[in-house]
C-alpha cells in the first residue's frame, strides 16, 4: 500500500496524484476553494464528472473530451456544458484546448491542492526514491 508521498509534494510540472490520497484531497480542497473562487453547481458536477473520468483513464493528461459526451454523462445540455466549462476555465479549475471541427477538446485538470498546477500521476510510484 502506497504511503503518504502525494500530499504536499511536486513532480514534474503537476500536483502528485497518489493512489491512497490524492483524488480525496482535491475533492476535500475542491470544496474549500468554493468559498474564495465559488462555482455554480452545473460547473461543479462538470468538475466532478471530469474528475472521475481522468481517473477512469489513470490520469493520463490531455483528457480528450466532446461536448455531447460531456453532455450526455452529466445530463446538461452542450449549451450548458459550454457555460460550465467556460466558468472552469476562468476560475482556474481547468484548461481547455479546442483541436478544430468536430474533435474532441483537450482538458487538463488544475490542481486545487496546489493552485497553478496540473495534475499529473506519480510514474515512479512504489520505486524508492534516490
Amino acid at each position: 500500500m502506497a504511503g503518504a508521498a502525494g500530499k504536499g509534494q511536486q513532480f514534474g510540472k503537476g500536483s502528485l496524484m497518489d493512489v491512497v490520497g490524492g483524488w480525496l484531497n482535491e475533492m476535500r480542497y475542491f470544496y474549500q476553494r468554493q468559498v474564495s473562487v465559488p462555482l455554480s453547481p452545473h460547473a461543479q458536477a462538470l468538475w466532478c464528472w471530469m474528475m472521475y473520468r481522468a481517473n477512469s483513464v489513470f490520469w493520463k493528461f490531455p483528457l480528450r473530451l466532446s461536448v455531447p459526451e460531456m453532455a450526455g454523462c452529466t445530463k446538461m445540455s452542450p449549451a450548458m456544458v459550454k457555460k460550465a466549462r467556460a466558468e472552469l476555465v476562468a476560475g482556474g479549475y481547468l484548461i481547455h484546448e479546442a483541436y478544430g471541427g468536430n474533435k474532441p477538446g483537450g482538458y487538463w485538470i488544475m490542481s486545487c491542492v496546489s493552485p497553478g498546477h496540473k495534475l499529473v500521476m506519480n510514474k515512479k510510484l512504489g520505486e524508492p526514491k534516490k
